[in-house]
């Protein structure tokens, strides 16, 4: 790893984050795959030190919460008794900022309490605010928003109904299923019915499948261990947080002689004050890159360092 070129680290790590595989983009740059898939770790985890570091005291006023389906080493189906937890379905879990399209929050894990308890706690340990929120209508949610922010949060659910249920069809579908009703459902508090919403979100799951090779739908690409597969995901949140100039936030005020300048989720937040380059993004995660994890959701430090969060968030 360490005779890579910061130039070719730089050519990797865009094209892995540009929906590249690993194979095709060892091909692409003249780099052994094993190699490529290290850095990708490596930056990866990297990001999700430096996501700690930087997305904390946040502000946003409304967000959107949602899961996509994605699956490690073999499919729901196909997973017997002997093998490890890890395998079979796993879901991303992402919040999103609807006014900034920050990402503020992640994880990586299956679709019960335990991962959405623990994805919402380190959500609401982020923000200063306590926003109005939207999900769908996955129960575990009400129980997790409750403890995270509060039994009066501004929640409630945008439940839809398709013609082909979701959850059965999302491992062999080429097109999403045809919408058929929405309801939108109060839970807790006085939420907004204008922005009783989970449309952003799902168009950023798009967005991941395009840009994250191991969530496109049908393919051989992907992950054979959930820590790559979480390390994918972190690639991806800090390429789409940091780099990615976000069509829908560009600067109001444009004239023909002086156009709209693009912004990423992470200036229109407020976090950074410029468009990240692929290079500072990937020196800033390899330097905090170590060979242990970095602390996941259900991780022994993971409540403590919550914890800590809150208290700093209340000073």
């Amino acid at each position: 790893m360490n005779y890579l070129s910061t130039e070719k680290r730089t050519l990797v790590t865009a094209a892995l984050c540009e929906g590249v595989g690993v194979r095709a983009t060892g091909r692409i740059t003249g780099t052994d795959k094993d190699t490529v898939a290290r850095l990708a770790l490596q930056v990866g985890e990297g990001y999700a030190r430096l996501h700690n570091k930087l997305f904390v005291r946040l502000k946003p006023n409304v967000l959107e919460l949602d899961e996509a389906w994605s699956f490690v080493h073999t499919k729901q189906a196909h997973v017997r008794a002997s093998d490890p937890d890890e395998y079979g379905d796993q879901y991303s879990f992402i919040a999103l900022d609807a006014e900034s399209k920050l990402i503020p929050s992640y994880h990586v894990g299956k679709r019960r309490a335990k991962d959405t308890q623990g994805f919402l706690l380190d959500l609401a340990s982020r923000c200063l605010t306590k926003p109005q929120i939207t999900t769908d209508g996955f129960r575990p949610y009400i129980k997790a928003i409750a403890a995270a922010f509060g039994p009066d949060a501004d929640y409630a659910q945008c439940i839809k109904e398709y013609l082909a249920e979701c959850s059965a069809e999302a491992s062999r579908r080429y097109s999403p299923a045809k919408e058929v009703h929405v309801e939108r459902v109060l839970i807790s508090g006085e939420p907004d019915e204008d922005h009783i919403n989970t449309s952003f979100v799902e168009r950023q799951n798009l967005t991941l499948r395009m840009l994250a090779r191991r969530w496109t739908r049908l393919t051989g690409a992907f992950s054979k261990s959930l820590r790559n597969h979480r390390a994918a995901m972190d690639l991806y949140v800090g390429y789409y947080n940091l780099c990615w100039a976000h069509e829908t936030l560009k600067e109001e005020g444009a004239t023909p002689k002086a156009p709209m300048t693009p912004r990423s989720p992470a200036m229109a937040a407020g976090v950074t004050t410029e468009i990240w380059t692929v290079e500072r993004f990937t020196r800033e995660c390899l330097a905090l890159s170590l060979s242990i994890p970095p602390e996941r959701v259900g991780d022994t430090m993971f409540k403590w360092r919550v914890q800590e969060r809150m208290q700093e968030r209340r000073r």
